[in-house]
């Protein structure tokens, strides 16, 4: 092998790291590497595709294996994230939970609706939802029995609040307000939840220095909640792959609650590509050893976000089952000043969905789930 050959696989190997491995020493928290990496799956594959052209040559064959073994290497937990297992099945206990961003509340209230009725989620977290869309909403839900907080006041820019909406079942919620990250989240406990405890966030999108420096920020949070003992549930748009070291090295004792389901790579945003070409920046992290029964990614009018919908047997149901009957009457406890004021529902829907308005309608008698 020449010296020319030696160095052009060198410059080769090189490159190929920088752009398809810079979270191995931590430069995926800066630009271009952190925009890089929440493409890597595809710019793997791109890169593996160009690399079997070159075999085509001779000459450049020693090239395109460098390039080939690097986007193996960078693609390997993107591949493991795609593979899915026979998953369990769901029972009356789970806990659904719905996670979306309206896109500064732009989303279609009536879509969103017709999907709550269908689904029957215990908890709906809203991403960049204030109080002006949480007022469109929930007239159109107000016979589902859900309550609703928010994190901003009036005023507020829609895109920097939170809204919660808990169905009867939910039982007796706490909800309070944080500012940790530079938007406020919500902290939710008890009822349904039992000993295990639920944030909302919105982590700031990186797209300048500043943002950037915001969004290691605001991820060094996540990792205190995620470090902590229990570890607790974190739903909300992360604006981050599970390429990303940031994020990986926040997870502590939770996991993604879509692993092993197969949905690994199927894009959250944007919603005008292909599911295919998107990346995954909506989350639902759960603690380690929770089981997930259903893991769903679904479109929803009006937003550049898809919705990610889990089914969740957490541990340590019984306290939380006890918690839940007692204060499934739908009434809230106190929840923080403002957050919002609780409002009630239970809405007729479509036959397909009629067994989740059955069980809503049960848990606002006061009776246990079916």
């Amino acid at each position: 092998m020449t010296r020319a050959t030696r160095n052009r696989l060198l410059l080769t190997a090189v490159a190929a790291a920088g752009v398809l491995l810079p979270d191995q020493v931590a430069l995926d928290r800066r630009s271009p590497f952190l925009e890089l990496v929440a493409w890597r799956p595809h710019i793997g594959l791109v890169a593996a595709t160009a690399a079997a052209g070159l075999a085509v040559h001779r000459r450049l064959r020693p090239v395109g294996a460098v390039v080939v073994s690097t986007a193996l290497a960078g693609t390997a937990g993107a591949v493991r994230r795609s593979v899915a297992r026979t998953l369990p099945e769901p029972g009356p206990d789970d806990v659904t939970i719905l996670n979306l961003n309206v896109l500064r509340g732009g989303a279609d209230a009536g879509a969103l609706a017709r999907l709550v009725a269908c689904e029957a989620p215990d908890l709906v977290v809203l991403i960049e939802s204030g109080p002006v869309f949480r007022t469109r909403l929930m007239p159109l839900v107000e016979t589902l029995g859900y309550r609703s907080w928010v994190s901003t006041e009036e005023g507020v820019k829609e895109s920097r609040g939170i809204t919660l909406l808990a169905a009867p079942r939910a039982g007796d919620l706490q909800v309070r307000q944080g500012q940790a990250m530079q938007c406020r989240h919500l902290h939710v406990t008890r009822g349904l939840l039992g000993e295990h405890e639920l944030y909302a966030a919105h982590v700031t999108a990186p797209r300048s220095r500043r943002q950037r420096a915001a969004w290691r920020d605001d991820l060094a949070v996540l990792g205190g909640w995620c470090h902590g003992r229990p570890p607790p549930i974190v739903v909300g748009d992360l604006n981050a792959t599970l390429d990303h070291s940031a994020l990986r090295r926040a997870l502590g004792g939770c996991r993604s609650a879509g692993a092993g389901a197969g949905c690994g790579l199927v894009g959250t945003y944007p919603a005008s590509l292909p599911r295919w070409s998107g990346i995954q920046i909506d989350h639902v992290l759960v603690p380690v050893g929770t089981t997930t029964t259903r893991f769903a990614v679904l479109d929803v009018d009006g937003t550049d976000h898809r919705a990610v919908l889990v089914r969740l047997r957490l541990a340590a149901r019984s306290a939380a089952l006890a918690c839940a009957s007692s204060g499934a009457s739908g009434q809230s406890s106190a929840p923080h000043p403002q957050a919002g004021n609780a409002t009630k529902a239970d809405r007729s829907g479509s036959t397909q969905c009629l067994w989740n308005r059955v069980r809503n309608a049960l848990g606002t008698r006061g009776m246990p789930p079916l």
